[in-house]
Order: structure tokens, then sequence, then C-alpha cells
């Protein structure tokens, strides 16, 4: 028996864990997985030859409010600012001219404009907001992909243009000097009290005197649950709610699925880097809409790798097959630098596996059009003893991050704390 179980060991549920401890409450952690970190994650895959890699979450975004900045700056950590390199963007396989990049830019800030003016209700899907222009003007089909299918993870038609709105990244973004997963446990996996770690949690009975946390070998009992897993596991069942969620809670679960931005690694085999600088990033002009856009990032950090990315439909289309997903990179690798271009490269590969790893199934949440509201109604409590926290309870502009996730892991423990304040004597 302890006062709170918290059931996920990622950002949200160090943190909650963390800040109720200093208060005097004890926690225990329940975790899926093999290890703390949920989706912010830097590992070592073996395709890079011991190069650490963050998987999920690598910036700081919002560094003026992100509470991982002054955490990490008080414990001597060096933080540099991220997206340092060059941009280059590509029309087939040659480089854009300086009149196409200024062309690319003015229709991008035309279209944020015709977003940003579109009309709050009904809350209609980002595609949809674009109105005329977005067939009258041909950069349209790369802009609406990066920003929706590599920002939000998801395809312009699928998302709420108020929950776009809300979460448009401003300020800042720093790096941490060997990974945004790293740095999280360094800041807060001590704090956070006690983690058992390759515990899935089955059922959680929520509505008594106590609530009873069952995995498939023990019963925790508690004062409180705090729930910090994907919505895309709250989604899918693996947890089940005895007595069954709300309507209001499970409504909002339904509108909040899981995006999926998918990184695939290519490593080089000897010293040729194209000529490119470390930072580069490169991508392609997509010629008509539901075409998939991937950037890359070559050598970051001076690193011997490039990693690309893709998201939304085409990202899910790759997930269940790591050869497919290298494959389609070394494809959009040579359609931007010749056919011959991914000769540098390394017959081996990495991609990540958030769209199938039982724990996640999926990378960062989005609301679906007419869901806007579904954020701020996951964030309340049910009943007395159930909470919900992560990105996905965010309305302040920062779901989807690392961040977030913290804040809202404080969040909930401030509930539980201001609770208990309040109870009679």
């Amino acid at each position: 028996m302890v006062d709170v179980v918290i059931v996920g060991a990622g950002a949200a549920g160090l943190a909650a864990a963390a800040e109720l401890r200093r208060a005097g409450t004890s926690t225990l952690i329940l975790e899926a997985s093999a290890a703390p970190g949920g989706r912010a994650r830097t590992s070592t895959p073996t395709a890079l030859a011991g190069a650490w890699l963050d998987e999920g979450g690598a910036w700081l975004h919002m560094a003026e409010h992100n509470p991982l900045v002054p955490m990490a700056q008080r414990a001597g950590f060096r933080l540099t600012e991220a997206f340092r390199g060059q941009s280059l963007m590509h029309i087939g396989d040659r480089r854009a001219t300086a009149a196409e990049d200024a062309a690319y830019e003015a229709a991008e800030a035309q279209w944020m404009t015709i977003i940003d003016g579109a009309p709050d209700a009904p809350d209609t899907d980002l595609a949809t907001a674009a109105g005329a222009f977005r067939h009258q003007n041909p950069w349209v089909p790369t802009i609406e992909a990066w920003h929706s299918s590599l920002i939000d993870a998801v395809d312009a038609p699928y998302l709420s243009l108020a929950d776009f709105r809300l979460n448009q990244l401003d300020g800042q973004n720093l790096n941490p000097p060997h990974g945004l997963g790293r740095l999280l446990r360094d800041l807060l996996e001590d704090s956070a009290g006690p983690i058992r770690c390759n515990a899935p949690v089955r059922r959680i009975a929520w509505d008594g005197k106590m609530v009873r946390v069952e995995t498939g070998t023990e019963v925790i009992e508690a004062d409180a649950v705090i729930v910090t897993v994907s919505t895309g596991v709250l989604a899918s069942g693996l947890i089940a709610f005895d007595p069954p969620l709300p309507a209001a809670t499970q409504g909002a679960i339904a509108n909040l699925p899981m995006g999926l931005l998918s990184k695939v690694v290519l490593r080089a085999a000897g010293e040729d880097r194209l000529g490119m600088k470390d930072g580069t990033m490169a991508f392609r002009m997509v010629p008509q809409f539901g075409d998939p856009l991937m950037s890359f990032i070559a050598w970051p950090r001076g690193a011997d790798h490039v990693i690309g990315f893709v998201g939304g439909d085409p990202a899910w289309a790759l997930a269940p097959d790591p050869r497919a997903a290298a494959d389609f990179a070394r494809a959009e690798w040579r359609a931007l630098f010749g056919a011959q271009a991914d000769r540098i490269f390394a017959a081996d590969s990495f991609a990540t596996d958030w769209g199938t790893d039982p724990f996640h199934l999926g990378a960062y949440s989005y609301a679906r059009p007419g869901g806007a509201g579904a954020r701020a109604a996951l964030a309340e409590p049910v009943g007395e003893r159930l909470f919900f926290a992560g990105e996905a309870c965010r309305i302040d502009g920062m779901a989807g991050t690392v961040g977030g996730a913290v804040l809202d892991g404080r969040r909930a423990a401030d509930l539980i704390l201001q609770r208990g304040a309040d109870d009679p004597v």
C-alpha cells in the first residue's frame, strides 16, 4: 500500500512522483517496459556503432516555458541551440533556386495567415481550413505535409484546426548534450522514487475507498492513481477500468488518437559526406497532396549518420517493416541527391518502432476535427481518486512535447496534494 500509484514512468510519471515525494507523499511507479523514460528514449543502436540517438523526443521545445531547461541549467548541463544547420529544399533532384526558396516562404506565410484567420467554429480539419488557396498554389502540398505530417504527426484532413493553432510551438528550441531521454532520467529518475519496470498494469478499480491497481502478478492499493500512459494505450483497452470510465473521459480519449512520427537512421560507411555541413536539413517538394514527405538531418552534432523523418499515414504504412522504412529512406535520399547518392551508407540501418510498440502505440497525440476540447476533458479528475496526466492533457501549447508532459505530471500531482490540503482535519 502506498499513497499514490503512478502508471507509466515517462516524463509525466517521473515528474508527478518527484512532486509528490517532495511533499512527503509515498509513491510507486509501475512501468510496462524495461526502463523509465517513456517516449523520451536515448539509445545506442547497434547500427550506429555506439553513437547515441534520441528515438523519440529530442529537443527542448519552447525553452522559455520548458521546465526541463532551468532544471538542466541548475544541474550544470550545457544546452545548445537546435536547428543551426542549413536548410536545403530540392525540386526533384536539384537544389531549389533562391527565387524558388523565396516563393515557398511567401506561400507558407500566406498559408499561415489563412489558417490563423479561419473561423473558430465549427472546428474543421486543417486541410479544409486552407480554403481555395489549398488548390491554387503549387507549394501548398509541401507546406501542408510539413506542418501536419512532420510536425503534428498526422495528415491534415484528420487534424483539428483548433488543436493545430493551439499547439504552434514558438520560442527557442535547445539541445541537451547527450540526448533528451538521458537528460530526463538524469534530472528526475532519482527523485521519482521506486519504479517497478516490466510491470504492465492490467486493471484499475477506482471507485471505492481505495484504488486497486492490478498487474499480472500483484495488486497494489493506494489512495489515488495517476495514469500517464499514451492515449493509444488507453484506447486499446489494454488497461481495464472498473467501473468503466465515464462517457466524457471515453469521448476525450477517442478524440485524441496517436499520431506517428518515425525516424530512419542511415550510417555512413566511410568519410564521404557529399559535401554537406553538419546539421544540414534537406527535404524535397512534394507535387501533390498525399505524397509522402521525408526530411533529413545530415550529420547531426558531427555524427556519421543521417536521420530521416516521416510522419502521418506514410509512417503508419512503413511501421510494421523496418527494412521497408530503410528502403524508403534510401530512395528518398537518392531522389534528393542523385541515383548513386546512397552509396555512402552502410548496409545496416535503424528505424524507430513507436507505431508497433505495444506500450506506446504511436508518437504523440492529436485532436480530431471537432475534438479540440478533448485535452481539457481528459485532464479532469475522474471521481476522487483517478487522475490522467501527460502531453495529451496540455492546453498551453505544449501538447506533444516532453516538457509539456513534465508540466502535466506536476499538474496532476498538485491536484492530489491540494485535495489532501482541502480535506477537513
